[in-house]
């Protein structure tokens, strides 16, 4: 199968998309060796070292800006002359007359949700809606985010496929960054930024009513404030400034291996999500995992996790410290998570797609 790929966030971009895109590639040259790729980048992101892309796999450049015509126009100029069989774009689908258009949807919460996007992406993002019609085949990062796109979008053929953990984070072959600022099993985690969808504030506020937070014992988030410190409640921002609440920006994958392993617990309480993939790498390395009580949190980590109404402080405080108690309700903490490497797998996601582009080129050509 001849196969082009949009590389828009190859180079540089939002970390979670970027690593999508290049954990796809990477896990298709390995699986389907035999397989014609292509990929379509930047031109301003150009590759230069060859050990960056996966062996065999060709690279055109584009200069065309911003993604969604990018992935509209270059990614369809690479597959006509490519003689593909297939394309797969990010969000953004192509059209692409007898070849497979898929697109990797990674959520519609921009329809379900748009009180928690500016105007200006929600402008950009109803992109994403009206050319869904364009795919063949939309892909979908799990179950529950699925059926929210067979909802409320006008997609024809949505089809699940998951996500992987990343190969790097979990490589057994690399040692942890400890933090010289922390004492293991001194602090609380989470990962996101201070906005409302990621519902930190709440997280913020409960963890500090229940008297769970102090300098030594500080909430770590791995992110950023998000510039909007001067919006929030007064305790938070005195939190922030007091170091009882401490964002790092980007970690290494060495740092957030270090994080997830000596944690006391991990928190997020995020309002909406396609995946969330935060609570199952923080599982995996064996962390007390609270989440927001969602389907597709229950979808992934089943009983790995202990959980909460996203939108109620005392709830959210309560469950936490009875997290943080070694004898709480449930007699136990939920650890033990190694086995979601095998149910999390790049591979078997990169499998799915394939089959359903192999099914779909039938119809595409009749």
């Amino acid at each position: 199968m001849k196969v082009v790929f949009d590389g828009f966030w190859w180079g540089a971009g939002p970390p979670s998309l970027r690593h999508v895109m290049r954990e796809i590639v990477f896990a298709w040259r390995e699986a389907f060796p035999d397989d014609e790729l292509t990929m379509v980048t930047r031109t301003r992101h150009r590759v230069t070292d060859r050990d960056d892309v996966p062996p065999t796999v060709a690279v055109v450049e584009s200069r065309l800006w911003p993604q969604a015509l990018f992935a509209r126009r270059a990614v369809r100029r690479a597959a006509r002359r490519a003689g593909a069989d297939a394309v797969l774009t990010h969000n953004f689908a192509a059209q692409t007359p007898r070849v497979v258009s898929a697109t990797y949807l990674h959520d519609v919460l921009f329809v379900t949700n748009p009180e928690w996007f500016t105007k200006l992406e929600l402008l950009y993002f109803s992109l994403m809606e009206r050319w869904v019609t364009s795919a063949d085949i939309v892909f979908a990062s799990s179950r529950s985010e699925a059926r929210r796109i067979a909802e409320f979008s006008d997609a024809g053929f949505v089809v699940p496929v998951g996500l992987g953990l990343s190969r790097e984070l979990i490589d057994a072959d690399k040692s942890d960054d400890a933090d010289p600022t922390l004492t293991p099993g001194g602090f609380l985690l989470s990962v996101g930024r201070l906005n409302v969808r990621k519902n930190l504030e709440r997280t913020i506020l409960a963890a500090l009513d229940r008297g769970l937070l102090w300098r030594e014992r500080p909430l770590v988030v791995v992110g950023e404030p998000d510039g909007k410190v001067d919006g929030v409640d007064e305790r938070v921002a005195n939190a922030i400034g007091s170091g009882a609440v401490v964002f790092t920006g980007f970690v290494s994958e060495d740092r957030l291996r270090w994080l997830y392993r000596n944690t006391a617990l991990f928190v997020f309480m995020s309002l909406g999500e396609g995946y969330g993939m935060p609570p199952v790498e923080a599982a995996y390395f064996g962390a007390p995992v609270l989440t927001s009580d969602l389907d597709v949190f229950h979808e992934n980590l089943g009983g790995l996790a202990l959980y909460a109404p996203s939108t109620d402080v005392a709830a959210i405080g309560a469950a936490m410290t009875s997290a943080l108690r070694a004898d709480g309700p449930s007699g136990r903490r939920p650890r033990g998570g190694e086995g979601l490497a095998h149910t999390h797998d790049w591979a078997a996601t990169v499998r799915a797609m394939r089959s359903s582009m192999a099914e779909t080129q039938t119809e595409v050509l009749a």
